[in-house]
């Protein structure tokens, strides 16, 4: 969710103290494990060399030359397309367990269907609420409806796009375009800033224009689905979140912040985020759940943080990642951020037990994803001996991603493009959300 900085204080309603205290200790404690993990890259995966390289760079380029024609020949009929996708699934399932490692379980919970069908009700569903939202509010609310997805499948519930976790994911695009409107002033931001945590906080308030009728809106449903009496703690953990949002904007205002201020506004911002998402698909939750969401949120923002390093520096904002490159390069940075996402996993209880090792296994390797290519998209800011050390345990060279995901957008923008024009819709992804592909 948007947030925005009032002049002299912060204007944020009072939280239930309960959460608010155990939110404080999460953040003390990931803060002593950023500082406590050792600034070493484990070792990735197994060893691999010039010849694997070359051989999978070979067959993932066929593998997205022929996925891109498969999009083209979408069937139009229900039950062929039911066929389509089954192909489409087993041939990504193929080339994970051929030339990626995939064990038989991360490739099921990987291509299985219920994040698609997730997916597609939400966009569905949004565009219902806000057709005019950009398609890259979209894709945000998106990237936070596949937090809570996962983690629907790490508690072993079904997955499934649920009213609040819909409201929550809409709050973050239409927050933002009411904070980034320029027709608005600071006070007016301001105003907003503080109407929205009274209503957060269940405290009367009415909304002042369209935009802001609508994000009251979502927070109606997420009571409807949560009634304030009966789950405090859902609402305590939006406050939370508000709060880090707007404790995160110093981290643009003031270049002079400590470092120790910057772990700890990321860590509590990523943290809270994450945390609202678990009682959002959950309701409740134990001191263990809590603490290894808070941690999953954490170490996603650390991500965000990597992966958005050079934006960060030309807008002047101050994270640990723009602290780092300032200094020098990122290896040691990177290094801790792959250490710390092992130690939150290893730690976590709810990874552990019969049925979770694959659960584990599919989170761990996403974001071992994300953080490669973050490596791979900014190759300067990283010495070479690093980067060698994370390609001889990765199953492509650092230039080998650059090429396949240059191959991967000409090839696949071209095929979306053809089809939209044959369908007569606005996206790939509008029209996956009409006919269900």
């Amino acid at each position: 969710m948007g947030a925005c900085v009032a002049s002299a204080r912060l204007l944020v309603a009072p939280e239930e103290p309960g959460l608010a205290d155990r939110v404080g200790a999460l953040r003390d404690a990931h803060e002593r494990l950023w500082v406590t993990t050792p600034a070493e890259l484990p070792i990735l995966g197994p060893p691999a060399g010039f010849r694997l390289h070359l051989g999978n760079e070979y067959a993932a380029a066929r593998l997205i030359d022929a996925l891109a024609a498969e999009v083209e020949r979408v069937p139009e009929g229900e039950c062929e397309r039911r066929v389509w996708r089954e192909a489409v699934r087993e041939r990504l399932q193929a080339f994970g367990a051929a030339r990626l490692g995939w064990p038989d379980g991360y490739g099921r919970l990987l291509c299985g269907d219920d994040f698609f069908e997730a997916s597609i009700a939400f966009t569905r569903e949004a565009r219902a609420f806000d057709p005019g939202l950009r398609l890259d509010g979209l894709w945000q609310a998106l990237r936070n409806v596949g937090i809570g997805n996962t983690l629907q499948l790490l508690l072993d519930r079904p997955v499934t796009l649920r009213p609040g976790l819909f409201a929550y994911s809409m709050l973050y695009p239409l927050t933002d375009n009411l904070l980034d409107d320029p027709g608005l002033d600071g006070g007016a931001k301001r105003g907003f800033n503080e109407r929205f945590g009274r209503r957060l906080a269940g405290l009367p308030v009415k909304p002042v224009g369209v935009g802001e009728e609508a994000v009251f809106r979502l927070v109606t449903r997420i009571e409807e689905e949560f009634p304030r009496p009966r789950f405090a703690d859902v609402h305590a953990s939006l406050l939370a979140i508000h709060r880090g949002q707007v404790r995160s904007l110093l981290q643009q205002a003031d270049p002079e912040i400590p470092d120790a201020r910057v772990l700890a506004i990321s860590c509590e911002k990523g943290g809270s985020s994450v945390l609202a998402d678990l009682y959002l698909v959950a309701g409740q939750a134990t001191p263990s759940l809590e603490r290894f969401a808070f941690g999953y949120g954490a170490f996603l923002q650390l991500l965000d943080d990597l992966q958005d390093v050079e934006a960060d520096r030309a807008a002047g904002h101050q994270t640990l990642f723009t602290r780092a490159a300032r200094r020098g390069p990122l290896d040691e940075a990177t290094a801790r951020l792959a250490r710390f996402i092992d130690r939150v996993l290893d730690d976590a209880e709810i990874l552990e037990g019969p049925g979770a090792a694959d659960r584990k296994d599919l989170v761990r390797r996403s974001c071992q994803n994300l953080l490669v290519g973050a490596i791979a998209d900014q190759p300067r800011r990283f010495t070479r001996a690093f980067r060698r050390s994370v390609e001889r345990h990765w199953p492509f060279s650092l230039a080998a991603i650059r090429r396949l995901r240059r191959r991967a957008e000409r090839r696949f923008t071209g095929a979306a493009r053809r089809l939209q024009a044959r369908r007569g819709a606005a996206s790939l992804l509008d029209l996956a959300a009409a006919e269900g592909l």
